[in-house]
Parts: C-alpha cells; sequence; structure tokens
C-alpha cells in the first residue's frame, strides 16, 4: 500500500505542477493578448486560465491526500527463506479420523387428538337495528321582507381631554 501511495502522490504532484506552470502561462499569454490585440482571443486564454487553475488546485489538494496516507516506516520486508518454503519441508497432514456412526432416527410419535373447539358463546345478546326514521318536514321558507331604511350613523365629537397647552415627549407621553 506505501508503494502504491507514493506512485501516486508522485503522479499527482507532476500533474498538479503542470497544470499550475500552464495556468502563470495562460495568464501571461492572456495578459500579452489583452495588450496587443483587440478580439476574443483574451476570453479564450481567460478560460482557459481558469480551467487550469480549479485543475490545479483539486490536483494539489489530491496529491497532499494521497502523501498523507504513505506511512511513516516502510513496510518490513520478509526474508527470502521465510517467504517461501518448498512443499517437500511441509508436514504431512494428519490423518482423518472415522466418524461416529450414525444413530437410527427415533420413530415419530403419534400427534394427539386434536379436540374440537368450544363453541363462541356472544358475550352480549346483540340488539336489533333501530328503524330509521323519516327526515322532518322542512317548513317553508319565510317570504322575505323588504330592508329597512339604514339611519345615517350619530356624529360624535371628540372631546380632547388634553388641554391644548399639554406637553408630550418624543416617545408620546404627556408630561405633567
Amino acid at each position: 500500500m506505501s508503494n502504491r501511495m507514493s506512485v501516486l502522490s508522485r503522479r499527482l504532484g507532476r500533474y498538479a505542477g503542470g497544470f499550475s506552470f500552464a495556468t502563470v502561462a495562460f495568464f501571461a499569454i492572456g495578459l500579452y493578448a489583452d495588450g496587443n490585440t483587440k478580439g476574443h482571443v483574451v476570453f479564450l486564454f481567460a478560460g482557459l486560465f481558469l480551467v487550469c487553475l480549479f485543475a490545479s488546485f483539486f490536483l494539489w489538494l489530491a496529491h497532499g491526500f494521497a502523501w498523507a496516507m504513505i506511512p511513516d516506516k516502510p513496510a518490513e520486508e520478509k526474508k527470502p527463506t521465510e517467504a517461501l518454503k518448498p512443499a517437500d519441508l511441509l508436514k504431512p497432514a494428519e490423518p482423518l479420523k472415522p466418524a461416529e456412526p450414525v444413530k437410527p432416527a427415533e420413530p415419530v410419535k403419534p400427534a394427539e387428538a386434536v379436540r374440537p373447539a368450544e363453541p363462541v358463546r356472544p358475550v352480549e345478546p346483540v340488539r336489533p337495528a333501530e328503524p330509521v326514521r323519516s327526515a322532518e318536514a322542512k317548513r317553508p321558507a319565510e317570504a322575505m321582507k323588504p330592508a329597512e331604511p339604514v339611519k345615517p350613523a350619530e356624529e360624535k365629537v371628540i372631546v380632547s381631554e388634553d388641554p391644548p397647552d399639554a406637553k408630550y415627549t418624543i416617545t408620546g407621553k404627556r408630561v405633567y
């Protein structure tokens, strides 16, 4: 795993460096094109600059994560003699013990006779449903009376309780 992560980290670092170089190059070319030409060439280099900028950012980020996953200690290597032993040196397998003889199955006992279920008794006798009552006859609607003329509302004179020389604060409270 450590070898894979170190290889991945190196590759991501190379790609990130390449895209960083391309970012600086497209930025410089865009500035030069802006000063010497009048056209849409500047927008092309601005777009390429942004693409390379984002790509280099995420590549540097991935490079950092891959670098952080490399373990501090290298993997312990096995000695060549321990790694593979020839098949001749291995211990022979222990012989299998004979299995215990299988006992014959016990005869199946007949099931107990099933008793008939007790009849269910109703808890309360069921009352017959009440007959449906016919709807009461509705009274005919009263004839509409002509509306009474509306009297104009009496005007009330609002009497101010405050004397004309009353003083108030900014919040509206009266000062006595």
